[in-house]
């Protein structure tokens, strides 16, 4: 059957209009085939004010184009990333989305390389658990070295760490002390030699019991001298035994008997002047003066002396004297005495509050007496 040319537009203009393909294959007898190539051929107006016309190929090209415009709007809302934004947020946003859109579609979105993404997905290191828990441990390490103003090493930080429940061995703490490259504050180490000594005989009480079972029984002391420039001052310092913090200290531009007996005094008034004590201290010539003796006979206090020439007697004051040179002395310039005055006093807070001692379990000093007079 012949169709006229009016007939076939009237297919075409139909078919465009949504009449189904089989109602217009039985108003006009002719095949399926026959009714999409005539959609092909034959132009439809489609407006007929504005006179535009289109076919059916420029019809499903609008439609395709008006889909991917979308699917790039949809794209562009998910990840968030626009032409500002830098290559590693438009990579790390192509992988959150990795899956949902084709990789090709959203690299052409956010104007990035698919070769780089393959690159970036396939070939980049993932933190693994242990370097996560290392990054971690560092931060807190890090913390506690410079709390320590870097005196504290692998060892009092681990003792640290420990303290506030964190679970981790000196081992991995020198490690990454390592890594980071944090080092303690270093000293050279004294060198004693014993020599016979000239001067009177004095009790020696306390025979290296260095561990004192409550406060107040055994105090220690000594005197160290500091330089500065031109200038030297004296260190008097008083340590309690059971707890080994230090109960009292003076700084001075002399090394005189007053010193001594000022030191004494201060810990005795502040430690509300207790009974039952015993001193012990080298056989420095402040130490063993008739007014230091008279002193300590007033108030009640046995008085011991290590034997002569043997720093080892008295090794608790001689190693806290090792570690403030150590960790503050030997680190920096002083300006003046008050200057200092000021260090130390700093220094000393910092020992009786916050440094750990491997003798006391771990535990400060304040943190040692505390849990005595708790019980």
């Amino acid at each position: 059957m012949k169709h006229t040319e009016e007939q076939k537009r009237n297919l075409v203009q139909e078919y465009c209009n949504g009449v189904a393909v089989k109602d217009l294959i039985c108003k006009y007898n002719v095949s399926r085939s026959t009714v999409y190539e005539w959609a092909k051929l034959y132009k439809v107006q489609a407006n007929k004010k504005t006179q535009n016309i289109f076919d059916y190929r420029q019809l499903l090209d609008v439609q395709k184009k008006l889909q991917k415009a979308e699917l790039e709007l949809e794209i562009l809302k998910e990840t968030q990333c626009f032409d500002t934004a830098t290559r590693k947020t438009k990579l790390e946003s192509i992988e959150r989305l990795f899956g949902k859109y084709q990789v090709k579609t959203m690299c052409r979105v956010l104007k990035v390389d698919t070769a780089t993404f393959y690159n970036y997905h396939f070939r980049r290191v993932v933190k693994t658990t242990y370097a996560i828990r290392d990054e971690e441990l560092k931060e807190k390490i890090k913390l506690v070295y410079e709390e320590s103003e870097h005196r504290f090493g692998a060892k009092k930080i681990t003792a640290k760490l420990q303290s506030m429940g964190e679970i981790v061995s000196m081992k991995k703490v020198s490690a990454l002390m390592k890594e980071m490259d944090l080092k303690s504050k270093q000293c050279k180490k004294r060198v004693f030699v014993q020599q016979e000594s000239k001067r009177p005989c004095l009790p020696h009480l306390l025979h290296r019991e260095f561990t004192q079972k409550q406060p107040n029984v055994f105090w220690v002391g000594d005197i160290t001298q500091i330089k500065t420039g031109r200038l030297n001052f004296y260190l008097c310092v008083i340590i309690d035994l059971f707890s080994r913090k230090i109960i009292a200290h003076r700084l001075s531009g002399q090394c005189t008997n007053n010193l001594v007996i000022n030191t004494f005094n201060d810990a005795y008034e502040l430690r509300g002047q207790p009974q039952g004590l015993s001193f012990h201290s080298d056989r420095g010539g402040q130490y063993i003066s008739y007014e230091y003796q008279e002193l300590l006979r007033f108030y009640g206090v046995k008085q011991s002396c290590s034997k002569a020439y043997n720093p080892y007697d008295n090794a608790v004051v001689e190693s806290f004297f090792s570690r403030l040179k150590k960790e503050e002395i030997n680190c920096g310039q002083f300006e003046d005495f008050l200057d200092l005055k000021t260090k130390i006093d700093k220094y000393m807070n910092f020992y009786n509050n916050y440094r750990p001692h491997e003798s006391l379990g771990n535990m400060t000093p304040n943190q040692k007496e505390i849990e005595y007079f708790s019980k």
